[in-house]
């Protein structure tokens, strides 16, 4: 069983210390929230290279800068130089903890005339459950809504993956239950995803929660 929380906003750019105090903050929440993410590695090209891996520090502002910036899009002909309006990117991941696989990446200060009006920028979260534990909703939604405030994104989703369906699957593919819905005051992203009891957020957008998955999403 998955649950992936993502947040997505068009092209914005952003000084890179800006970025970079975005990008703590959004550490600050994973290690808030449990053990299992509260610590992040590199990841490698494989699995074996990714477990020799050693944690970072999250907290530090140089640490995070450094990975930003080799995260950054390059020219493909020597020398190779960035490429600006592709922003930067970074992603980590937990090396296993307890009984959690999960990785965190961001693309961010991407201002791209060619990309995406509404999702060329994201913050990413990813879990994956090794057992039947989990957590508990309430740490999922809090996370969410506070992954919301760091990015001010345009829209956002929880979604969770089983490998049995449920009543409220996503109609392609039951195995799919959309938990929650976040969509800005610009109405970008998505159209007609009001699944469940709607929830203002303040001057920053609508928050949908399914409610029929929440019994679903608290057996885990």
């Amino acid at each position: 069983m998955s649950i992936t929380i993502g947040v997505y906003w068009g092209p914005r750019q952003r000084p890179l210390d800006e970025l970079v105090s975005q990008a703590a903050a959004h550490f600050r929440v994973l290690a808030k929230a449990d053990e299992g993410v509260a610590r992040w590695a590199p990841m490698g090209r494989s699995l074996k290279q990714a477990m020799l891996s050693e944690p970072v520090d999250t907290s530090s502002p140089d640490v995070l800068r450094r990975f930003l910036l080799k995260g950054q899009n390059k020219t493909d002909m020597p020398p190779r130089q960035p490429i600006p309006e592709l922003g930067y990117r970074l992603s980590l991941w937990n090396r296993r903890r307890g009984n959690l696989e999960a990785s965190t990446s961001i693309h961010c200060g991407a201002h791209s005339q060619y990309l995406s009006e509404d999702s060329q920028n994201n913050a990413l979260l990813d879990l994956r459950y090794l057992d039947e534990r989990g957590l508990a909703v309430g740490v999922l939604l809090d996370v969410f809504r506070k992954t919301i405030d760091t990015w001010q994104p345009d829209w956002g989703t929880i979604w969770r993956y089983a490998h049995d369906g449920h009543p409220a699957g996503a109609p392609w593919d039951p195995k799919h239950v959309q938990y929650a819905f976040y969509q800005s005051r610009s109405g970008m992203g998505p159209a007609g995803r009001g699944i469940g009891q709607q929830q203002l957020l303040g001057s920053q957008g609508r928050l949908w929660i399914n409610e029929a998955a929440s019994p679903f999403m608290e057996k885990a």
